[in-house]
């Protein structure tokens, strides 16, 4: 694709100047994370802000619910009202993973076959050639399900539970406890915010670790963010 390139290229000059300075590429994926997600913050920051202002209009909606239950088409003109005046975005909590999508497929690109987009000569080019990319017994290049014996896929099990785990926390950061809204957008919302941390542990399994270690950091960056 076209539109990737660009995005890898300038994703492997990044993480080829980090690595010149870290000396270790799984922490140089690390830090590139933590550079990406500083450059998307204003999107993943209005995120946050659309999931909550959907939380916290739930008690009107609920009214509304009530008010207009016999004239749907009136239901939906309050609805879009309340969303107007609250300054809510029903699509608020899908598009910055959309705008992401390019990003993610350029760092697989990158991490699938480096040695294309590394600028040569350079520490990282070299030490890509010369051994494996090793990472707490983890090596970045392959995905966990090409590890060896069940015993070498240990680590890469535990590092895709902590992607589940570390986005359903992030989830729950923003979901009011007792909290079941009966309009059918934000049941939509709640339960994407459901599925996405098993659909990431899934696709995890079979993208290369180098992009499940980027997974991990993001989520954790998100929740200090959140928390913020």
């Amino acid at each position: 694709m076209a539109i990737i390139e660009p995005f890898a290229l300038a994703i492997a000059i990044v993480l080829s100047y980090l690595f010149e300075y870290i000396s270790s590429y799984g922490f140089s994926i690390v830090f590139l994370t933590i550079f990406i997600n500083i450059v998307i913050f204003p999107l993943t920051l209005r995120q946050t802000r659309s999931t909550k202002r959907m939380q916290d209009a739930q008690p009107e909606l609920q009214k509304l619910q009530k008010q207009h239950k016999d004239n749907k088409e009136e239901l939906n003109k309050a609805v879009a009202e309340l969303y107007k005046e609250k300054g809510i975005n029903p699509l608020g909590c899908i598009f910055p993973l959309i705008v992401q999508m390019p990003v993610w497929f350029a760092l697989f690109r990158v991490l699938r076959d480096p040695l294309v987009f590394i600028p040569k000569p350079s520490a990282l080019s070299s030490y890509l050639e010369g051994t494996t990319t090793l990472f707490y017994g983890m090596d970045l290049q392959i995905p966990p399900s090409e590890a060896g014996s069940l015993l070498e896929k240990v680590p890469y099990l535990f590092l895709i539970l902590l992607v589940v785990l570390s986005a359903l926390y992030q989830q729950k950061q923003i979901t009011k406890k007792g909290n079941k809204p009966d309009n059918p957008q934000a049941k939509q919302m709640q339960t994407i915010g459901k599925v996405m941390p098993i659909f990431f542990g899934f696709i995890s399994w079979t993208l290369p670790t180098g992009l499940v270690i980027y997974f991990l950091t993001g989520n954790i960056f998100r929740i200090g963010q959140q928390a913020l």
